[in-house]
């Protein structure tokens, strides 16, 4: 059986299912090989975890091992307490979301350097690369999302209704990530730097986004920053819906979608704009 994605962008383009460059929009081309993205998202799931002693288990002991370091340091150092529920879910609220937002640009930061060879070879969507490491990484969103759910029934004995509204919440999160995806990943094909730059930022935006501290403790003449960071907007929104039980205003539901979906356009759009550059520049 064929796994490799030079194989399967090959098979592809035999059988016409993959577009020759030039024809249709740049999101037609994504939607008509949609089947290689969903290939190549279950070929790096598979690598990520191959020869490791405990497999997919390490996706949820990840959020496992972040909580107990950086509790110890909040709470146990810094005597950061979570005005409302436990500490526990108020810290994994903030962790899910933040770990699949750092996993999704380290990954795409040297996803096309890392496919050089097939971009050389074979024509397909350029843009399928970085969105595979987002899909990647939305298996992990969803197993984080396990150990917050059992964290929550275990803490509080239930988990409300309103838990639902993750499904738009994430959603938002994640078409927004999977844009910044494809423009991280190209520049990183362009500035080899930009895989120094990127853990820099998401060590910074760590301490500057209220992972792990509840925004009342961000000082007033800094709070317009906190409400410009999408993050920590849809940190608070994880946090109204599974710790207080209310449902998140229309606004906050549907505006990330909505910009999500604009700015992943935009990068479809870019990408295929300068694929055809791309193998000369790798």
């Amino acid at each position: 059986m064929r796994t490799s994605p030079r194989e399967f962008a090959r098979d592809g383009r035999q059988e016409g299912r993959i577009p020759a460059p030039g024809q249709r929009s740049a999101l037609t081309k994504v939607w008509e090989t949609r089947w290689l993205l969903l290939r190549w998202t279950q070929r790096d799931f598979t690598v990520q975890y191959r020869q490791s002693l405990l497999g997919v288990v390490w996706a949820l002991a990840q959020p496992l091992l972040l909580l107990v370091f950086y509790g110890f340091v909040f709470k146990g150092v810094l005597r950061i307490n979570a005005p409302r529920g436990s500490y526990l879910v108020f810290a994994l609220c903030g962790l899910a979301p933040w770990t699949f937002l750092s996993s999704v640009l380290n990954r795409s930061a040297s996803s096309l350097i890392g496919a050089t060879t097939v971009v050389r070879q074979v024509y397909f969507p350029r843009s399928i690369i970085p969105l595979a490491a987002t899909g990647v990484t939305m298996i992990d969103l969803g197993l984080a999302t396990v150990v917050l759910l059992a964290a929550q029934l275990a803490t509080a004995g239930t988990i409300h209704l309103s838990t639902l509204a993750l499904v738009p919440i994430y959603l938002g999160l994640v078409l927004l990530m999977a844009g910044i995806s494809v423009f991280v990943a190209l520049v990183g094909a362009l500035v080899r730097d930009i895989r120094f730059v990127i853990p820099l930022a998401v060590q910074v935006g760590f301490i500057a986004t209220p992972v792990m501290y509840p925004r009342s403790l961000v000082p007033h003449r800094y709070a317009w920053v906190y409400d410009l960071n999408p993050v920590a907007r849809t940190i608070e929104a994880v946090r109204v819906s599974v710790i207080d039980g209310r449902w998140p205003s229309l606004g906050v539901l549907l505006g990330p979608l909505a910009v999500g979906l604009v700015v992943l356009a935009v990068a479809l759009c870019y990408s295929a704009s300068v694929e055809d550059r791309l193998p000369d520049l790798l």
